[in-house]
């Protein structure tokens, strides 16, 4: 059985039911690192440590891009490897529970309630509503910030590429929007006025026709540092000697410091940086 974003998403209308617990897959010390050939891996990504990989570890990082992605106002990196892998592992998953229920498995007659088989579903729908709301909040994004995306493809001095930003499916959906989007606004409005007034994406002007993220918004970070073992020369130490970053207030000119486990209040703009590395996270 194959399982991809695809059947998550047309599964929306099922009810799901929380389970209170993280052991929602077969082993518990499984680290395997399923490739993934469609996609470029954060460089997030790129620094976590094979070792380190594990089904629970994932899960947590899903719940953190989940309230990331919810939270800042932008649309962040799509986690190419970690999807890749929760993906996989939901596949093995429903595969074993078919099993189970068909009675292909010895351990299927050695006990006849359906109470643990109840729980594993349960765990996957639960691991399946989050993908599921968190590829929901991502193509909000898209629809909302369409024409700041196709800006963002076009410009030379880019330091993100859409496939880093995006994910395949979401880069096909995201290119189908626009070009339905820009069609509309020809046929209803554009093709009607002046020709000096037809640009959509006009920002000479006072008001920029491009809706962008809100770079300003206050949000409330939480500082958690680098990965352990990987070195880190952002962190300082304060004058308490505890670990800490610097930024810069744009609006004030001020350098602050951000001490490490701390919880802030600050303009996403000053802290996209840390969130991007790893080193905060959104709460």
């Amino acid at each position: 059985m194959d399982l991809n974003i695809d059947d998550i998403l047309a599964d929306l209308d099922r009810d799901t039911t929380a389970v209170d617990s993280s052991l929602y897959l077969s082993s518990e010390h499984d680290t395997t690192r399923f490739s993934e050939a469609n996609g470029t891996p954060s460089n997030h990504e790129k620094h976590i440590a094979v070792n380190n990989i594990t089904p629970e570890s994932d899960y947590q990082m899903l719940i953190t891009h989940w309230r990331n992605e919810r939270m800042a106002p932008e649309l962040l990196p799509y986690p190419h490897l970690l999807i890749g892998r929760l993906l996989q592992r939901l596949t093995n998953q429903i595969e074993h529970i078919e099993n189970l229920s068909m009675g292909f498995l010895e351990e299927a007659a050695e006990n006849d309630a359906k109470i643990p088989m109840l729980c594993m579903e349960a765990e996957l729908e639960r691991l399946k509503f989050v993908i599921r709301s968190y590829i929901r909040c991502r193509l909000h994004k898209i629809d909302k910030y369409s024409l700041y995306l196709r800006q963002l493809d076009q410009a030379n001095d880019r330091t993100l590429s859409l496939t880093e930003l995006l994910s395949p499916q979401e880069m096909v959906y995201h290119d189908k929007h626009s070009k339905i989007l820009l069609k509309l606004f020809n046929n209803s409005v554009l093709r009607h006025m002046p020709p000096e007034m037809q640009a959509i994406d006009d920002t000479d002007g006072s008001i920029n026709m491009i809706d962008q993220p809100d770079w300003s918004k206050f949000v409330f970070v939480l500082i958690k540092g680098a990965e352990p073992g990987e070195e880190d020369s952002e962190q300082v130490l304060n004058d308490d000697g505890k670990p800490c970053y610097s930024v810069t207030i744009p609006d004030l000119n001020e350098e602050v410091e951000l001490a490490v486990g701390g919880i802030y209040v600050m303009r996403y703009n000053v802290i996209s940086g840390l969130l991007r590395d790893g080193k905060a996270i959104l709460v």
